[in-house]
């Protein structure tokens, strides 16, 4: 079940999924979004405290997005593209790695949210933007990145309901969050020359905190 895969992959629940397939990426906004900013939600109607939500967030993604942005943070780091690129596969953590990890979970924990919605709607919004972002992005390598932005071309329409629905319900987080998210991306993706998983995880992680923030 390609639900199954999905969830399996963008999230911690042990589903056992039968792969790394993407031919469900239409139900990352909304799925995906249910399961890591439910886990955030639930969290801070249960204690009301952001730092407890956020974590709860994160703990629910596996922390799979974070990996992508220490590395992306790393790699901005270093001027030469094919080191950039190297730097992408290399398990050590730098200085900026450790730095942008660090300030991404401060602001996300430290967000004045209006409610625990607050947490699915933010994931939603940096789902969705990551799957429109994708499909117009072409990948450096093969490999899982390169199959996101194949599956990414063919299904971003259905992402745009969570992009309206999050631009609706607070326009000034949404203007903010697009603005600083995309400019980053493109920052990293013009830097490496394309993109990969890393680069995705990084705009996940950034826009969802971005669009947080506000």
């Amino acid at each position: 079940m390609c639900v199954r895969d999905l969830l399996s992959f963008f999230t911690i629940l042990p589903l056992g999924g039968r792969g790394l397939g993407f031919s469900c990426l239409w139900a990352l906004p909304y799925l995906g979004a249910a399961v890591v900013g439910g886990a955030g939600a639930f969290a801070f109607y249960l204690t009301g405290d952001g730092r407890v939500a956020y974590i709860a967030l994160l703990a629910a993604t596996g922390l799979n997005h974070v990996d992508g942005l220490a590395d992306v943070a790393d790699a901005l780091m270093v001027r030469d593209r094919g080191r950039a690129r190297a730097v992408l596969e290399d398990p050590h953590r730098g200085a900026a790695a450790v730095f942008a990890v660090s300030a991404a979970v401060l602001l996300g924990a430290s967000a004045h949210v209006d409610g625990w919605w607050d947490y699915i709607l933010a994931d939603s919004y940096s789902k969705a933007l990551t799957v429109v972002a994708a499909a117009f992005s072409k990948p450096f390598k093969p490999g899982l990145g390169a199959e996101f932005i194949t599956h990414a071309r063919r299904q971003w329409p259905a992402a745009l309901p969570a992009l309206a629905l999050a631009a609706w319900l607070n326009p000034r987080a949404f203007a903010v969050a697009t603005a600083a998210a995309l400019l980053l991306y493109a920052a990293a993706y013009r830097h490496l020359g394309g993109a990969n998983g890393d680069i995705f995880g990084f705009l996940l992680e950034i826009s969802r905190v971005a669009y947080l923030y506000p």
